[in-house]
C-alpha cells in the first residue's frame, strides 16, 4: 500500500498503485533517468499488451503520474533454493516467482518516500496474488 508515502500528494484514500492504462498521460513523466523515462513512454504499453509485464502507477491528486513500477512472472529452479526452503515446497522442477522490472519516481515527487511505497506495493501484490501462480 502507498500509506508510507504520506507526504506525497497522492489521492485522498492513499490507494495502492493501480494498473497503468492508455488514458494515463505518460509524456509528462520525468524521472531524470533517460532509460526509465523512455521505457515508460515508448515500450511499457507493448509489454503489457503482450502480457510480458504488468505496470502499476501511483497517481498524484491531479491525476499526474507520480511513479511507476513493473513486475513480471518468472521461475526459479527448485534445486537452486536453500534446502530448508525447498523442503516446504511441492516437488516440481521450478518454483513460480515474481520479478521486479522497472521502478521510477517523477522528479517532482522524489524524496517523499514514494519509491519505498511503490516497492512495498509490489511486494504486497507478490505476497497476495489474485490468482495462484
Amino acid at each position: 500500500m502507498l500509506a508510507g508515502a504520506s507526504s506525497c500528494a497522492l489521492n485522498e484514500r492513499r490507494a495502492p498503485a493501480r494498473a497503468a492504462h492508455s488514458e494515463h498521460d505518460r509524456t509528462a513523466f520525468k524521472s531524470g533517468s533517460g532509460p526509465l523515462d523512455r521505457y515508460f513512454r515508448e515500450q511499457v504499453t507493448q509489454y503489457v499488451r503482450r502480457r510480458v509485464a504488468a505496470c502499476f502507477v501511483a497517481l498524484a491528486s491531479e491525476q499526474r503520474i507520480a511513479g511507476y513500477y513493473t513486475v513480471a512472472s518468472a521461475s526459479l529452479l527448485l534445486a537452486d533454493l536453500p534446502e530448508r526452503n525447498g523442503k516446504k515446497l511441492p516437488r516440481y522442477p521450478t518454483v513460480p516467482t515474481v520479478r521486479m522490472g522497472w521502478l521510477a519516481v517523477d522528479r517532482a515527487f522524489k524524496g517523499q518516500g514514494l519509491g519505498v511505497a511503490l516497492l512495498a506495493d509490489a511486494l504486497e501484490r507478490a505476497a497476495h496474488p489474485e490468482i495462484a501462480a
